[in-house]
């Protein structure tokens, strides 16, 4: 019951953050994704949070609509760490899995530019949207930014 109520806790301190500053004092920069994986024809739904601080170290959490995480990840010098992984996916496999792929997607996600690697396929399209394909294992991820990322944007262009 200690874990879900330090879940309940991150989750709410997460959005709060989310919410009250998009752009903080530090330089660092949080997004909001829609998130929708799919996997051999199973759709998993999901909201990802991420803050970018100045040193270019991005941190974020990965929650179902109900509010119970999936796994936190942390991106710092080229590779990223996955961890807090729920129980149905703390495989070995899928942790390596998920890893890969966040390594994938963080290195290019704020670039804005197509890009390729082995197995692995990132797209950046006129909607704003973002889709990874992890061809190997037949993964398909797409990120939807949040109207709260689009207004952000929309601001900062000015």
């Amino acid at each position: 019951m200690l874990s879900m109520r330090r879940c309940l806790l991150l989750i709410s301190l997460m959005s709060a953050l989310m919410w009250l500053s998009p752009c903080r004092a530090d330089n660092s920069v949080s997004r909001e994704y829609n998130l929708l994986m799919q996997v051999r024809g199973n759709d998993i739904t999901a909201i990802c949070m991420m803050d970018t601080s100045a040193d270019d170290t991005t941190v974020g959490t990965v929650v179902n609509e109900f509010g119970v995480k999936a796994f936190d990840f942390r991106f710092s010098n080229g590779k990223a760490v996955v961890f807090n992984v729920i129980g149905p996916l703390n495989k070995w496999f899928i942790r390596r899995v998920l890893r890969r792929d966040f390594t994938f997607i963080l290195k290019h996600i704020f670039s804005g530019k197509d890009a390729m690697e082995k197995k692995r396929s990132i797209t950046f399209l006129p909607s704003g949207d973002i889709k990874m394909s992890n061809c190997r294992h037949k993964i398909y991820y797409t990120f939807t930014p949040t109207s709260d990322n689009q207004r952000l944007s929309s601001e900062t262009d000015r």
